[in-house]
């Protein structure tokens, strides 16, 4: 009997199982890694910890008017996009702050939701156009959990280069997420 034959053919046997072994951990580790990559765009501990305290600032305003609205049927509430409609006449020394305290965090919008964000996600409301507008705060959203149906979220879009730097333009941007839960 020819061994010889046999061994070449277990040779080639065992080197095509180890190849798709390998190819299989390369596509999971690929996968793996993008993933992770998606992930740290949305609640970085540095930019919660500045959401908290921008969620602490805001509720020293009168947060309870944008809830009653969210209460009364619309969808969400956009607090800042480009400049803030929250402060008054009277709130203009605090207006300024704000401006520029967007300036040095980098904050390109504002959201107040409610916290079950499921149905915003949907897109099947007209009023929710801001927000199914923008590709990356939706799939952001899709990835938060549903739960109290009494609190809100305070959603915070931060706008950098990838040096961390201020965006000038739109296409250098890198949008991060955070949210905090408001009650």
């Amino acid at each position: 009997m020819n061994k010889k034959g046999f061994v070449f053919i277990e040779t080639i046997i065992v080197i095509a199982v180890l190849l798709a072994s390998l190819m299989l951990v390369y596509t999971l580790y690929v996968n793996s890694l993008s993933s992770e990559t998606i992930r740290l765009r949305y609640d970085d501990p540095a930019k919660l910890y500045e959401t908290f305290y921008i969620k602490k600032y805001l509720e020293s305003f009168n947060l309870d008017e944008l809830k009653r609205k969210i209460d009364n049927g619309e969808p969400y509430q956009m607090i800042y996009r480009g400049q803030s409609e929250v402060f008054g006449s009277s709130y203009s020394n605090e207006k300024i702050f704000f401006e520029n305290l967007w300036m040095d965090l980098n904050i390109k919008s504002i959201i107040l939701l409610p916290y079950n964000v499921s149905q915003l996600v949907k897109c099947q409301d007209g009023n929710t156009a801001a927000i199914c507008s923008n590709p990356n705060l939706l799939n952001y959203l899709k990835t938060l959990d549903d739960g109290d149906s009494r609190a809100y979220r305070l959603v915070i879009e931060y706008a950098t280069t990838l040096a961390g730097d201020s965006c000038i333009s739109a296409s250098g941007c890198f949008n991060s997420y955070a949210s905090v839960k408001v009650e």
